[in-house]
């Protein structure tokens, strides 16, 4: 789960055109992202997505998130109007489970959530893995090894 950081902020002082313009540049970047014809996006809500990779393991999902993350980060959104442009950021939550794990998609899905609002609370801009079994969520930093092969 993915959601565009401070983006109320912009929709209330840039007006909501300029939301609209963040999101589909947002929603494109997700969409270059992923390279697999069977990884999916939709637009969950207000300024969050829900990206789907079936079939793919912890590494695969981080090094997605964090490519998704990074091209966001680096991205400019600009007004093609008034010229200006500016820069937005995106946290995200991962939840993943194993096939043959009994997780229904709404536990999945409020994993990914709880993950989301924890990567938002640690100061956003970043990415925060839940995995089922496990005591938490737990946040990347660059001195962990999930990090250090996502980022490979």
């Amino acid at each position: 789960m993915l959601d565009i950081d401070h983006f109320k902020h912009l929709n209330d002082n840039l007006g909501h055109a300029e939301g609209d313009r963040c999101l589909i540049k947002v929603a494109g970047i997700i969409r270059e992202s992923l390279r697999r014809e069977r990884d999916q996006v939709a637009r969950y809500g207000g300024e969050e997505f829900l990206v789907l990779l079936p079939e793919t393991d912890v590494i695969g999902a981080l090094k997605v998130a964090e490519r998704i993350r990074r091209s966001v980060e680096t991205a400019s959104v600009s007004n093609p109007v008034t010229g200006v442009s500016g820069h937005v950021t995106v946290s995200i939550g991962i939840a993943v489970t194993a096939p043959d794990a009994n997780v229904s998609s709404e536990q999945l899905q409020h994993q990914a959530d709880a993950a989301l609002y924890r990567a938002k609370r640690a100061g956003r801009n970043r990415t925060v893995l839940h995995q089922p079994g496990e005591a938490g969520n737990q946040a990347l930093s660059p001195t962990s090894a999930a990090w250090k092969a996502a980022s490979t």
